[in-house]
């Protein structure tokens, strides 16, 4: 797909993630201790581990940002997207709300966040052109909705009705049905920027197995359901993106 990820870029993309997945559960530990499913007792009972991985993620991105990729003005996009990662999940005041509470826009960000540093700052690093594959960044934001809806349906008995998920606002059919069309317009965008996709049959499969994630979605499912077989997934989907 004439991808321009340099080796570094990739391992800046991973400790920066390893750390921002981490640090926003430290800072919602207050709230963990008042919800009661394994994920949050879990997250209890494994609070160091936590924070040591939230260490290794931002020494490990600092240190391959400088030392492998070297400084560029792109640094302060990178480090906009770790600001609002953080504040993704803390309040800057306590009667303020974080990111995520805000109503309606919690999977907007992530999917946001995902194109962002997955394609445009890539692009906007190595790139000869300043011609942003439009197509790639949409495939990607539209998978991470349509990835990051079951995780609202697995949180319908946390949420505040304030937040307006999806499933908040249709019910969980309704939900599964808007999952649905992101994941075909995520397909259809990738169509639109790489034709050939259609001939490999990885192509169907990564999309049929995200349908079949998105139906089988519901709140009493394990934990390991969304966190281990759904993140998964999307790894692997960004692992097809990446060596295409």
């Amino acid at each position: 797909m004439g991808n321009p990820h340099d080796i570094g870029i990739g391992i800046t993309v991973f400790f920066a993630t390893l750390f921002i997945y981490n640090i926003q559960r430290i800072l919602r530990l207050g709230e963990i201790k008042v919800k009661s499913s394994d994920r949050h007792h879990w997250l209890e009972n494994h609070t160091v581990f936590i924070k040591i991985l939230a260490g290794i993620g931002i020494i490990g991105s600092v240190l391959t940002y400088f030392l492998v990729l070297g400084w560029n003005i792109d640094f302060w996009f990178l480090a906009f997207s770790a600001i609002i990662g953080v504040l993704y999940a803390m309040k800057i005041h306590p009667k303020s709300m974080a990111l995520r509470d805000i109503p309606y826009a919690k999977i907007y960000l992530i999917a946001a966040q995902w194109a962002l540093v997955s394609v445009y700052w890539p692009y906007m690093r190595i790139a000869d052109t300043t011609d942003f594959p439009v197509g790639l960044g949409l495939s990607i934001f539209f998978f991470i909705l349509a990835a990051t809806v079951p995780f609202d349906i697995r949180d319908l008995v946390y949420d505040g009705k304030q937040k307006s998920t999806i499933p908040q606002i249709f019910g969980v059919k309704g939900a599964k049905i808007i999952a649905l069309v992101f994941a075909g317009l995520s397909a259809m965008s990738l169509y639109l920027f790489f034709p050939e996709v259609v001939h490999l049959w990885v192509f169907y499969g990564c999309y049929l197995v995200l349908g079949m994630l998105i139906v089988g979605s519901r709140t009493n499912r394990h934990e390991m359901y969304y966190s281990g077989i759904i993140d998964g997934w999307i790894i692997a989907y960004g692992l097809l993106i990446y060596f295409l």
